[in-house]
């Protein structure tokens, strides 16, 4: 038996941890297959997204924030060609620019307390699974802001360009809310508090999440639990197990937005 994955931890970020739960092939199709990004279908709305965090991120290191500054830099950032038709990329600047607008306004997260971070690379150690065969785990995060408020708390901050889809229950049973959390304290041990706020530029909203210790420590043994089949997984693919075998596709609705609708044989017709 191969045993490449004992010398290979397996990272997890919130993104990659979504697209297993949503189609293990998927995941397969990106982490070990690693389509080639020309082979991708990138949603014209994830390149609209892209655009205000590039221009959010310029924005949070700056002393001083001007309207005129977060359009400058939308016009440099944004990309035109990503989109099928001038019509469709005009209504997407559109929408990035009301974003930000929104934002600049009301700017949550940047000029009060202590800014720790600007989408920072985040790790956690790592963590044994299971048995040396299957490896280990370490979870990565890049937040957009971490910053301590005026009161002390830790707080990571996540901006939204859409619209909130449910409230506080909804995201603290996503993965996002609770890695950041643990990526906050591992990172920023002994604050007397942490929290997790999710900024919705599109309503000017901020949804807030604090965590108990004993739903962090839950949090993890769910997270181990994933981590461990996909290591499994992948320890069965070195192994020369078929990829739809030890990745098991799941064709559905969520397969007319798969970036990976190009290349997969397994999607919904």
């Amino acid at each position: 038996m191969k045993e490449a994955s004992r010398a290979r931890p397996l990272s997890l970020s919130p993104t990659a941890l979504k697209l297993y739960v949503r189609c293990a092939y998927a995941y397969a199709l990106d982490k070990i297959v690693k389509v080639p990004r020309y082979r991708r279908v990138i949603a014209a709305h994830l390149h609209t997204g892209r655009a205000v965090h590039t221009v959010l991120e310029q924005l949070a290191r700056q002393e001083q924030i001007r309207p005129e500054d977060a359009v400058a830099s939308l016009e440099r950032t944004f990309s035109w060609g990503a989109y099928t038709d001038r019509q469709t990329a005009e209504a997407a600047f559109q929408t990035a620019r009301e974003r930000l607008d929104a934002w600049v306004g009301t700017p949550y997260g940047w000029g009060e307390g202590e800014q720790l971070a600007v989408e920072k690379m985040l790790r956690t150690r790592s963590r044994p699974l299971g048995s040396a065969s299957i490896g280990s785990v370490v979870l990565i995060g890049k937040p957009d802001l971490v910053r301590v408020d005026p009161e002390g708390t830790l707080e990571v901050v996540d901006h939204k360009s859409g619209r909130p889809g449910g409230g506080a229950e909804a995201l603290k049973r996503d993965f996002q809310a609770a890695i950041y959390h643990i990526l906050a304290e591992e990172q920023w041990p002994d604050y007397p508090a942490y929290r997790v706020s999710f900024s919705y530029l599109a309503t000017s909203t901020v949804i807030s999440l604090t965590y108990t210790r004993e739903e962090v420590e839950d949090w993890w043994q769910a997270l181990l639990t994933v981590a461990e089949r996909i290591a499994r997984a992948r320890l069965a693919v070195e192994n020369d197990i078929a990829l739809e075998k030890a990745f098991v596709p799941a064709p559905g609705e969520q397969c007319e937005a798969c970036t990976f609708q190009r290349v997969c044989a397994f999607r919904a017709s």
